[in-house]
């Protein structure tokens, strides 16, 4: 399947991109779906990448970006590569026990006190099962309580105390808005960091399936092919070995789970 959107004027990290051998002509062909996700600060669908090492040979591999905001209030575009399995490195970083460990790879949101450099700050963790990399985002930058309180207001309801706290634990919670289902919840793959889907909890279940493609035998993303034009493609089987690299071999990996550029 061809796409093309070279008429799409949407603003890219142009810069950022071309450190994954994406110039300005192929980052304007980006699918509108891909582009729009990127630049609203969602972890996009997978992509196939090609980098020149600094001993020439190219590296391909499959990932997905995000851009996000460090501290100093600065764009950071963050890859997530595709992992065998979940970095035994990076859970001994983030302190995680057997149990929340386990609870990741079932698909469920953590919250965990994080030290970075020497201060504990309360962090939201979540899994993406593609890439087997953790997203890592502060409970203060979702805003929680704001979402809680504008969903309340646009639906005219008032979620219970267990249930703010279901949500606020990074929980789902299943509510009943003018005689039907709504499910609300921490996510980290949205920009806001928060989704409402119309259903049970079943339905939010199926939903996060739909979206991280487990429903499917490979991985299918995007792919600049020959013909200098983006199509889908089946980027990498579900048995195949890990491939991840390092943009930078002399910058110490963030504490993030993905490579920050």
């Amino acid at each position: 399947m061809e796409i093309d959107n070279r008429n799409q004027q949407t603003q890219l990290p142009y810069e950022k991109l071309a450190l994954l051998g994406i110039d300005r002509e192929k980052a304007d062909r980006l699918p509108q779906e891909f582009r729009q996700k990127l630049v609203d600060g969602e972890v996009t669908p997978l992509m196939q990448v090609s980098i020149t090492a600094r001993n020439g040979n190219v590296i391909t591999l499959p990932l997905k970006l995000q851009m996000a905001l460090d501290q100093a209030g600065q764009a950071v575009l963050i890859a997530y590569p595709v992992r065998k399995a979940l970095d035994e490195e990076k859970v001994r970083e983030l302190r995680l026990t057997t149990n929340e460990t386990e609870r990741l790879r079932k698909g469920d949101v953590l919250q965990k006190a994080i030290d970075i450099n020497g201060e504990k700050t309360q962090h939201y963790l979540q899994l993406d099962p593609e890439t087997k990399s953790i997203i890592q985002r502060k409970v203060n930058d979702i805003k929680v309580e704001q979402r809680i309180k504008d969903m309340e207001k646009v639906n005219d309801i008032e979620l219970g105390t267990q249930q703010k706290q279901q949500v606020r634990d990074g929980k789902p919670a299943e509510l009943n808005v003018g005689g039907e289902k709504v499910t609300v919840g921490i996510d980290l793959k949205e920009p806001q960091g928060f989704r409402v889907v119309k259903g049970d909890m079943k339905e939010w279940e199926r939903q996060q399936k739909l979206r991280y493609d487990e429903l499917h035998p490979e991985y299918v993303g995007i792919v600049m092919t020959d013909k200098n034009r983006w199509e889908y493609q089946k980027v990498v089987e579900r048995h195949e070995s890990e491939r991840a690299i390092n943009l930078d071999p002399d910058r110490k990996r963030d504490r993030n789970s993905g490579m920050k550029m």
